[in-house]
């Protein structure tokens, strides 16, 4: 998109860490370094796993920021400046049905804006961390949008989309963390959807001599002992974690959390881990091993059903 309204293309970009990224387009496929985008003088940061997409939201003319992040939250960040100069306003959630709209499964949400239904107006179309895609109709008008309940485009994922249980195979199926953009991909009049995913397999396990085997079974019986060890201090910290009655402060919550990590900063949890985690490097020798991948999707749209008289 056109960030900030010169006639070249710019690239927007969340990040891991929740910072939101201007690459400024100069031309000829080339862009200048990035910079983050801020409000009153600090980074727009509202959660990790940032993600960010630039529309005319409210029909002003200007483009507003749609922001997600890993809880799968979903916000507007109104742009109460000018596309050259932007102020941004202070984000608020969407809503749906009169309702704060958070992701179904899984966390993760990526919000675009789409005519998606071709009425006019700028519906809310949104990846989930599920593998689904959701389509949010604008059932206000330009200036005043208002989202009806979620209609559910492509379902949600396998889950777990890998079974290390299963034979090694090739087969691929759609995965999780949807990343989504709607295109006429066909040039048929209607918007397709392109969805772009994360998910896996597992490779073969390998073929383990006596010896390895013997090894495998040491390490598993050791975790298992470790695991029984570690518990009690998982008990207390989530404990500690937990409100008295009525203490819902942001103050007691600090204090909390501040007290179930003394739980787990004690050092005989500390040596516990350091076991745990030779013990995993072991156990990984022998696992088979998860073959990470990430696939492009294309779900066409198909032509309405012809009316019948």
């Amino acid at each position: 998109m056109d960030l900030d309204g010169d006639g070249i293309g710019d690239i927007l970009s969340g990040c891991y860490e929740g910072d939101l990224y201007f690459f400024k387009g100069n031309g000829k496929g080339e862009f200048a370094a990035p910079v983050k985008l801020q409000r009153d003088g600090k980074n727009i940061n509202l959660g990790a796993s940032s993600t960010v997409f630039a529309a005319d939201w409210r029909g002003t003319g200007r483009l507003d920021l749609l922001v997600g992040k890993m809880q799968g939250d979903l916000y507007l960040i109104p742009n109460d400046g000018t596309n050259t100069e932007p102020a941004y306003g202070a984000p608020r959630k969407f809503e749906a049905g009169g309702q704060p709209i958070k992701a179904p499964h899984h966390g993760d949400s990526q919000p675009i804006a789409a005519d998606w239904d071709g009425d006019g107006l700028l519906d809310l179309i949104v990846g989930w961390g599920d593998g689904s895609v959701v389509w949010y109709r604008n059932v206000g008008s330009r200036t005043e949008p208002k989202l009806a309940k979620g209609v559910t485009l492509v379902k949600r994922a396998p889950w777990p989309n890998y079974d290390d249980n299963a034979p090694p195979s090739r087969d691929v199926k759609p995965g999780v963390r949807a990343k989504v953009c709607v295109v006429d991909w066909n040039g048929d009049g209607l918007l397709d959807l392109l969805v772009g995913d994360f998910g896996g397999i597992y490779g073969e396990k390998a073929q383990l001599s006596e010896q390895d085997k013997r090894l495998e079974q040491e390490a598993d019986r050791k975790m298992q002992e470790l695991q029984r060890k570690m518990q009690p201090f998982y008990d207390e910290y989530a404990k500690k974690l937990k409100p008295a009655k009525g203490d819902n402060s942001a103050e007691g919550k600090r204090e909390r959390q501040k007290k179930a990590q003394e739980v787990l900063n004690q050092k005989e949890f500390q040596e516990l881990q350091k076991e745990m985690e030779k013990v995993n490097e072991t156990v990984r020798k022998f696992r088979r091993p998860p073959i990470h991948q990430g696939h492009v999707w294309l779900y066409l749209r198909r032509p309405p059903a012809a009316a019948v008289n």
